[in-house]
């Protein structure tokens, strides 16, 4: 049986930067203001991937940059 991949580290890696660039280039709506991309892990199968973010201020700004989040258009891979 072959050892642990490395793939889904490799793919947790590309899938950071695509989103930490979305972050900053893509992403217009003004309930998100300051995010910052805290992880990315992905599963062994390449299934599920889950992204943390860090969120400063209150309790309500953090719920509307997630609903910002949650609402924005996915980028299209070319």
């Amino acid at each position: 049986m072959k050892g642990s991949s490395r793939r889904p580290e490799q793919v947790a890696e590309n899938l950071r930067q695509v989103v930490a660039d979305a972050l900053t280039r893509d992403i217009r709506d003004p309930r998100v203001g300051f995010v910052t991309l805290t992880g990315v892990t992905v599963t062994a199968d390449l299934s599920h991937a889950k992204i943390r973010v860090s969120v400063p201020g209150e309790e309500e700004a953090k719920q509307r940059a997630l609903e910002g989040l949650r609402s924005a258009p996915a980028r299209r891979a070319v």
